[in-house]
């Protein structure tokens, strides 16, 4: 499987604190079947200024960790870019790290209460700039939650959405729970990744939530949402998504 979601670069935000720690839940992750983590420290103005540079020194730094201790993970660059409303102005699409590096897809965060009222301009921005957003975690933002028709419209206008395996298994509460079954079931939510921080809080691992989805959608939609669609994402391929129902 491939993780697209996953703070394991240590030092950089609230992820691990140690090159060991992260070696940790690199092995957690490659003994649950992930053999691909894109690493996506926060990058968030004031709180998580983290840089290109620092993200793909941390990526060789964790790299050359985890071939040491022969931890058959590949680790790829990648950010958790907070949706700011000058998030193309203060330093340019350039400045911004897209999954792989590759220039096609971006992670962005919402925050965790509301959906800001000019988000569906700066995700159009972006894709005008040829970068497909990729909406993190939706289902744990509280006006989603809500009202999970929202997405709707950013979904038919190319925007991917990406859930938390956590939000599937019950770590972020019924109401998380809830809202990404109804996505997943919708055609509202095409990836699922851990979006781990640690080793016992919020540890890495899909299979899980894999086992979940499986019951629910079925074992193709199920390898699209945790092998191909990711498999594409990494390697910037155009996705073909569902029409949401």
């Amino acid at each position: 499987m491939v993780d697209l979601h996953a703070h394991v670069l240590p030092g950089l935000d609230d992820g691990p604190a140690s090159v060991e720690e992260a070696v940790a839940m690199c092995r957690l992750a490659a003994d649950d079947g992930i053999r691909t983590i894109v690493a996506t420290p926060h990058v968030m103005r004031g709180s998580f200024d983290v840089t290109r540079e620092q993200i793909r020194e941390g990526v060789e730094r964790l790299s050359a960790a985890l071939s040491e201790k022969g931890i058959p993970v590949d680790i790829l660059p990648g950010a958790d870019v907070h949706a700011d409303a000058d998030l193309l102005t203060s330093g340019g699409v350039a400045d911004l790290m897209t999954v792989a590096d590759g220039g096609r897809y971006l992670m962005v965060e919402l925050s965790a209460q509301h959906v800001p009222s000019g988000v569906a301009r700066l995700l159009f921005a972006l894709q005008i700039r040829g970068i497909t957003p990729i909406l993190s975690h939706p289902e744990r933002n509280a006006e989603v939650q809500r009202n999970p028709i929202l997405l709707a419209p950013l979904v038919r206008s190319g925007i991917v959405v990406q859930i938390t395996a956590g939000s599937l298994t019950g770590l972020f509460g019924e109401k998380s729970a809830r809202c990404a079954r109804l996505l997943l079931k919708r055609n509202l939510a095409h990836l699922v990744a851990s979006d781990a921080h640690s080793l016992v809080a919020r540890p890495p691992g899909l299979s899980r939530a894999r086992r979940l989805v499986e019951a629910v959608l079925g074992d193709e939609p199920t390898a699209e949402i945790f092998e191909r669609r990711p498999e594409s994402v990494i390697k910037g391929r155009p996705l073909e998504l569902p029409e949401p129902s």
